[in-house]
């Protein structure tokens, strides 16, 4: 397929082999099962702050402009910039698919209703809940498994310390020695404590690497079945970027205009509903959530 894959890049250890050190948990379906839920919510999570942050630039806007609005249209106008904010997205991903030149010959000999027709099948299957993703989750995943590990080395290290202190008082007779002895004993334990809490830590965050892994592979197995769908579209929302950039750059423009919204080429008012203003009516919003897939990585 010419669409091109997420691919999630592991960085290199950032603390040396140690036997103590646990990088990689043991697989487990429990925390493989509780990662994907973690991500659902996340997920969720990530698109209330979506809605909010519309609402509020949306509500700032109007305020300057001197329009009042009531709270039910600013929400229902923030819904749907989040639900074009989607579509504009998915685009994006369409057109960077680089169709074969035949889709691109056929889909010029079309006119823009019938593109605009074919766009839509694809950006349904786009915005549909099998090709959601979480891919855009694994660089903050990543970052977090860094710091988990970096802190794991840390307390490796004082574990290491402690214990070269403890050893020469072994066997070593004195009330002093003996206070020592029990002082060094209770803060290996509280060591061997957070240890085991980081070690957790990073079990949790490798099972939600694995768990977005799992979720892309899927993504990428069922848009390829659909690859034919979706390379033609990908050729209509290519022509009609052409022919609308042409006619936003006649000859002599002096301020060129480098992209084009499929959706509301003309502009729009974002308080007008969509059915009304002249844009294909999009879909409803929908939450990108990665869903759970049957079983995780080594459990085939």
């Amino acid at each position: 397929m010419n669409a091109q894959t997420s691919t999630i890049v592991d960085p290199q250890q950032a603390y040396p082999p140690n036997p103590v050190v646990i990088d990689r948990p043991t697989d487990d379906l429990y925390e493989f099962v509780a990662a994907c839920e973690e991500l659902r919510h996340r997920g969720l999570d990530a698109h209330q702050a979506q809605l909010d942050h519309a609402r509020v630039t949306l509500g700032r806007q109007l305020a300057a402009q001197g329009r009042q609005v009531s709270a039910a249209a600013l929400r229902e106008a923030a819904h749907w910039q989040v639900v074009y904010q989607l579509r504009r997205s998915a685009d994006q991903e369409l057109a960077g698919m680089h169709p074969a030149g035949q889709l691109l010959q056929d889909a010029e000999q079309h006119d823009d209703t019938e593109l605009y027709r074919r766009r839509e099948q694809a950006l349904r299957l786009l915005l549909s809940d099998q090709a959601a993703s979480s891919v855009h989750l694994a660089p903050e995943v990543l970052a977090d498994r860094e710091r988990a590990c970096r802190q794991q080395t840390l307390l490796v290290d004082d574990q290491t310390q402690l214990n070269r202190q403890l050893a020469p008082l072994r066997g070593v007779r004195g009330l002093l020695s003996h206070r020592r002895v029990r002082q060094l004993h209770a803060d290996l334990a509280g060591l061997d404590r957070q240890l085991h809490e980081v070690q957790a830590e990073i079990g949790h965050l490798q099972a939600l690497l694995d768990a977005i892994h799992a979720a892309d592979a899927n993504r990428q197995a069922w848009l390829a079945d659909h690859q034919h769908e979706l390379l033609v579209g990908a050729a209509a929302v290519t022509v009609l970027m052409r022919r609308l950039l042409a006619l936003a750059n006649p000859p002599g423009c002096p301020r060129p205009v480098l992209e084009v919204d499929l959706d509301h080429p003309m502009g729009h008012d974002p308080l007008t509903p969509p059915a009304t203003n002249g844009a294909v009516p999009a879909p409803a919003a929908r939450v990108q959530v990665a869903a759970a897939p049957a079983t995780p990585p080594g459990h085939g």
